[in-house]
C-alpha cells in the first residue's frame, strides 16, 4: 500500500507500507501462552471495513513492552518513521495526548490511540507538537525519564479515521488477542462464516491477511 502526502511548495511524498506477512506467533517475540488457539483469516480487501468497530474500540495486540512509543510503531509495527511524522498526527497514551514519542515508554497494557489529522479547533489543539499544543498542557503526558526493563505483553491499541483503512490491514496481519466472544461476534459479520466455535473457549489469537 502507498500513502501520499502533500507537502510544502507542492511537493508529495510517498510512503510505501509494507504488511508484514511473517508469523508473529513463531518468531519467539510474542507473549502467546502455547495453549491459546490460533485463527489465520485471509478475506479480500472489500471486508477490511467489517474490522473498523474494533480497530476503533481498541485491539489487544502483543509486544515487547519497556520501549519507546517511537520504537514500538517504528521497529515492531514496522510503520515508517516518516509516516508516523507525517501522517499519525495525533497519539494518545493512556488517554493523553503525546508530543515525545522517544520518550514516551511503553508498558504493559498501556493504552495507545493513532489519528490522522482531526478537525477543528480541537482538532488542532491535540495535534503532536502543533502551535496549539500548549493550550493542552495539563493533560498532556508527561514525560518518562526512568528506564524499563523489556518483557513480554500486550498493548492496547486503537485507529480513528484515515488510519482504519491505511494501518488496519497491517495490524490485523500482525494479530491480536481476542476474548472467545468477541470472535464469535466478529465471525457473524464476515460472509459465509458461520461464527460456530462451540468447541473452544478462552482467549484466541486471530491474524487477518488481505488479498490485493
Amino acid at each position: 500500500m502507498v500513502v501520499c502526502l502533500q507537502g510544502e511548495a507542492g511537493i508529495t511524498f510517498c510512503f510505501a507500507l509494507q504488511v508484514n506477512r511473517v508469523d508473529y506467533t513463531m518468531n519467539c517475540t510474542s507473549p502467546i501462552a502455547p495453549e491459546m488457539q490460533r485463527i489465520t483469516l485471509e478475506l479480500p480487501e472489500n471486508l477490511l471495513h467489517i474490522f473498523f468497530p474494533i480497530l476503533q474500540k481498541g485491539i489487544r495486540v502483543p509486544a515487547m513492552v519497556g520501549c519507546s512509543l517511537k520504537s514500538l510503531l517504528c521497529e515492531q509495527f514496522a510503520i515508517p518513521a516518516d509516516y508516523v511524522t507525517g501522517r499519525i498526527t495525533t497519539i494518545f497514551f493512556n488517554n493523553s495526548p503525546v508530543d515525545d514519542l522517544d520518550q514516551t515508554i511503553v508498558q504493559d497494557d498501556s493504552r495507545i490511540t493513532l489519528s490522522a489529522a482531526m478537525p477543528g479547533l480541537v482538532g488542532a489543539t491535540m495535534r503532536r507538537g502543533g502551535y496549539y499544543a500548549a493550550l493542552r498542557g495539563g493533560i498532556s503526558h508527561i514525560v518518562d525519564h526512568g528506564g524499563a526493563e523489556a518483557e513480554y505483553g500486550t498493548v492496547r491499541l486503537k485507529l480513528f479515521n484515515l488510519l482504519l483503512a491505511e494501518l488496519g490491514p497491517l495490524v490485523l496481519a500482525r494479530g491480536l488477542i481476542l476474548e472467545h466472544d468477541e470472535l464469535i461476534d466478529l465471525l457473524k459479520n464476515l460472509p459465509g462464516h458461520s461464527g460456530d466455535l462451540s468447541a473452544s473457549s478462552g482467549k484466541v489469537f486471530l491474524a487477518v491477511r488481505f488479498s490485493y
